[in-house]
């Protein structure tokens, strides 16, 4: 992944909203409903993996705290997280959710799959735009519900999207 240093830093929540009706347009604004109107974007790196976490934050403060904890692998609390792994270019980050839905009888039902983009405009401000898709039931396995990521992507490239969540952040201060 490239270019993941240009987008670290902290920034305020300018704008929020998710359509659970369609995914071609936003959705009524959720701003306000929000308790974290604040987000931290950090690079870190696993396995030699790089990728970037948008963490939520309840203040300036707040977010140096989160990022601290992140970065020492410490607990923190969130109300919202996305987890970016790729890039397309310099300004474009990608990644994705794949959930593990939850147990019911023998099956995992409510799986889910969503795509995350992340673009950085010439201000340094931030778009996010995450679309998700419903996957099937699936049985468990030795008793737990489990996720394949890899599979996840595969089984959601066939599905329709249910969902847009954005999410706009204007650039406060570097990490």
């Amino acid at each position: 992944m490239t270019n993941q240093s240009a987008f670290e830093g902290i920034y305020q929540l300018t704008a929020a909203s998710e359509n659970s009706a369609s995914c071609t347009t936003p959705g009524d604004s959720k701003l306000s409903q929000l308790r974290d109107q604040f987000f931290v974007i950090t690079g870190s790196e696993l396995f030699g993996q790089k990728y970037v976490v948008l963490n939520s934050c309840s203040s300036v403060a707040g977010c140096q705290a989160t990022r601290a904890a992140q970065q020492a692998n410490q607990a923190y609390q969130i109300e919202y997280t996305f987890t970016l792994s790729s890039s397309t270019n310099a300004t474009t980050l990608n990644g994705f959710y794949a959930g593990t839905g939850r147990g019911e009888g023998t099956q995992c039902i409510e799986r889910s799959y969503a795509d995350h983009v992340l673009t950085l405009a010439a201000d340094h401000s931030v778009h996010l735009e995450s679309r998700s898709k419903n996957l099937a039931d699936k049985p468990q396995k030795d008793g737990f519900c489990w996720v394949d990521p890899a599979e996840s992507k595969q089984e959601a490239a066939s599905k329709g999207c249910v969902s847009l969540e954005v999410l706009d952040g204007s650039f406060l201060q570097a990490n």
